[in-house]
C-alpha cells in the first residue's frame, strides 16, 4: 500500500494549527468572601476552559486585616500566573458597584462622557473623586437616551489593585456581573428568541439582569434592558417586588445561575422552567473540562474579553474609561490582520480612515464650543431658578396641605429596611437624611414618584459598623399645575 507522505505532513499541519494556542486569558470573580479563577484558550476551531480554582478569604473585620487576608487567597490562587502570557480580567460581584439606569436629553449624546461628569453626584451616594465609573449607551427611549451607569468605589477597587501589584499583575479589564453573565449568555446562546431574564446570585442577595439579543442575518442587535440587585428583604417584601414580578412576567425566556432556585422558592414561582446557564455553556465551550459550579460563570464571562468574544464592554480601571484595553495580537492574527488590511484598501478600505480624520475634526470643534455651552448652560439653570421662584409664589396658596401629601409619600414608597432621622421642608423641596441597607436605592425609588423630581445625593454616603449607609438627599416637589394637562 501507498501512502500519501504530502498528505499525512498536511493533516498533522493542520492538526497542530487547530491546537494551537492563539490567545489565552484569565478571568477573577472577585465576591466578599471568596475568589472564582477560570482559565481559557481560544484556538482555531474552539473556546475551551482550561482550568478552574475558587479560594476563600477569611472574615477580617479591619480594613489591614482584609488586605492581608486577600493577599494570602490571591498569593495561593495566582502562585503560577504569568502576567505576560496570562492577562487577567476581573469581575466584581454586584454589591461592590452601583449600577444605576439613567435617561438623558438627546442632547447629551454628542457628550456623554462631559454630561456624565457633570450628572453622576446627584445618582449616587459619592463623590466623583471617590469612584471609578465607566457607562454603556442603551439608544434611545422616546425623547431620551438610555445609558446604564457603573461605579465602583475607589477604597473597593484600590484595595484589590494594589494587592495585585505586589506580585507584578495589573489587570486588563475591571467589570460587574450584568455585563459578565450578559457576554457569557450572548456567547453561548446567540440570538435570543425575544426578551429574556437572567436569575441569580448567593444567600440571600440576588440579580435580576434583561436582555434583548435578535438576529437579522449578519447583523444582530444586542441591547441590555435592565439591571437590579437588591437584598432579600427588598425583593420579597419591600417596593420592588412589583418590579421584579413585571419583570418575570414581561419575559419569555429565563435563565438561571447561582442560588437561583432559592430565589424562585421565595417568590412562590418554584415551578417556573429556566434553563442552567451552565449547561448551556457545554454546547459552546470545548474540551473535556466542565464548570463545577455556576459561581465560575462571571469569571468566564469577563475572561471572553480576552478572548475577543465579548459584546458589551465596560471597563472600570483607574484610567482606562473611553479605551481599548484589548490584548495585543499573536504574530498568527497579526499576519492575518496585515492580509485583511490589504483587501480593505484595494477594495476601498480607506473609508474607515477617512471617517476617523472626520471623527477628530468634530471632537475638536467640540471642544472649541465647550466654553460657549457651559456659559448656556449656566444661564438656562438662572432662568430654570427664576421660573421656579414665581411659580412657587403663584401656587403658595394652592399648596398649603404639600407636606401631609410628601409625608403620606414618604411613608408609601421608602423601604422597610431605610430609616429617615431628619426632613426639611423648604420652598418646594424636601432635604431627607438617614440609613439604610443600599442608600443608591432610594433615588430611583423616589423619582419614579409623581411627587418628587430631581432627586440627588447632597453629601457622600459612609457605612458604618452595623453594615448601614448613611444618606443626605434632595429632592424637588412636582407641582400639580405642572402636571396638568394644557388646555
Amino acid at each position: 500500500m501507498t501512502i500519501d507522505y504530502r498528505f499525512m505532513i498536511s493533516l498533522r499541519w493542520f492538526h497542530n494549527l487547530s491546537r494551537a494556542d492563539f490567545l489565552k486569558s484569565v478571568g477573577l470573580y472577585v465576591m466578599p468572601d471568596r475568589l472564582f479563577l477560570v482559565r481559557m484558550r481560544k484556538d482555531l476551531l474552539r473556546l475551551s476552559v482550561l482550568e478552574e480554582e475558587v479560594r476563600e478569604i477569611p472574615p477580617v473585620e479591619d480594613a489591614h486585616g482584609r488586605r492581608q487576608a486577600l493577599g494570602e487567597s490571591l498569593r495561593s490562587l495566582l502562585a503560577h500566573f504569568d502576567p505576560v502570557k496570562d492577562p487577567l480580567y476581573i469581575c466584581l460581584s454586584p454589591e461592590q458597584v452601583t449600577v444605576l439606569q439613567l435617561f438623558l436629553p438627546q442632547a447629551a449624546e454628542q457628550n456623554l462622557p462631559q454630561v456624565l461628569d457633570y450628572e453622576i453626584e446627584r445618582h449616587i451616594p459619592f463623590r466623583r473623586e471617590d469612584v471609578y465609573y465607566d457607562f454603556l449607551p442603551m439608544g434611545k427611549k422616546g425623547d431620551k437616551i438610555g445609558v446604564f451607569l457603573f461605579a465602583v468605589p475607589k477604597r473597593t477597587l484600590d484595595e484589590i489593585m494594589d494587592t495585585l501589584s505586589t506580585f507584578g499583575i495589573r489587570p486588563k479589564g475591571v467589570e460587574t456581573t450584568t455585563t459578565a453573565l450578559s457576554n457569557y449568555l450572548l456567547f453561548c446562546a446567540g440570538a435570543l428568541p425575544s426578551s429574556s431574564l437572567v436569575l441569580g446570585g448567593q444567600d440571600r442577595a440576588w440579580e435580576v439582569i434583561g436582555l434583548n439579543a435578535t438576529g437579522n442575518g449578519w447583523r444582530k442587535d444586542h441591547e441590555i434592558l435592565f439591571s437590579h440587585w437588591l437584598p432579600q428583604t427588598e425583593w420579597i417584601q419591600g417596593p420592588r417586588r412589583e418590579i421584579l414580578h413585571s419583570c418575570l412576567q414581561d419575559s419569555t425566556k429565563f435563565f438561571g445561575w447561582g442560588y437561583v432556585s432559592d430565589l424562585l422558592l421565595s417568590l412562590g414561582r418554584e415551578s417556573l422552567q429556566f434553563e442552567d446557564m451552565v449547561v448551556l455553556g457545554k454546547e459552546k465551550l470545548g474540551g473535556d473540562k466542565t464548570l463545577s459550579h455556576s459561581f465560575f460563570l462571571p469569571a468566564v464571562g469577563t475572561a471572553l474579553r480576552g478572548l475577543r468574544e465579548d459584546t458589551f464592554s465596560v471597563n472600570l480601571l483607574p484610567g482606562a474609561r473611553g479605551t481599548s484595553q484589548g490584548r495585543a495580537l499573536s504574530w498568527v492574527n497579526l499576519y492575518l490582520a496585515a492580509l485583511l488590511l490589504i483587501g480593505l484598501i484595494v477594495w476601498g478600505g480607506s473609508y474607515p480612515v477617512k471617517d476617523e480624520i472626520r471623527l477628530r475634526q468634530l471632537q475638536k470643534e467640540n471642544q472649541k464650543l465647550g466654553p460657549a455651552v457651559e456659559a448656556l448652560r449656566k444661564e438656562e439653570e438662572a432662568l430654570n431658578g427664576l421660573r421656579q421662584e414665581i411659580s412657587f409664589l403663584s401656587g403658595k396658596k394652592e399648596r398649603k396641605g404639600e407636606i401631609f401629601l410628601v409625608l403620606d409619600e414618604l411613608s408609601r414608597i421608602v423601604p422597610n429596611n431605610a430609616y429617615i432621622s431628619n426632613l426639611r421642608y423648604r420652598e418646594g423641596a424636601v432635604e431627607l437624611q438617614g440609613s439604610a441597607e443600599n442608600a443608591s436605592n432610594l433615588v430611583p425609588l423616589l423619582e419614579r414618584s409623581p411627587v418628587f423630581k430631581s432627586v440627588g445625593f447632597t453629601a457622600p454616603s459612609n457605612r458604618g459598623r452595623d453594615n448601614r449607609e448613611t444618606f443626605s438627599l434632595k429632592a424637588e416637589l412636582e407641582r400639580q399645575e405642572e402636571k396638568a394637562p394644557k388646555p
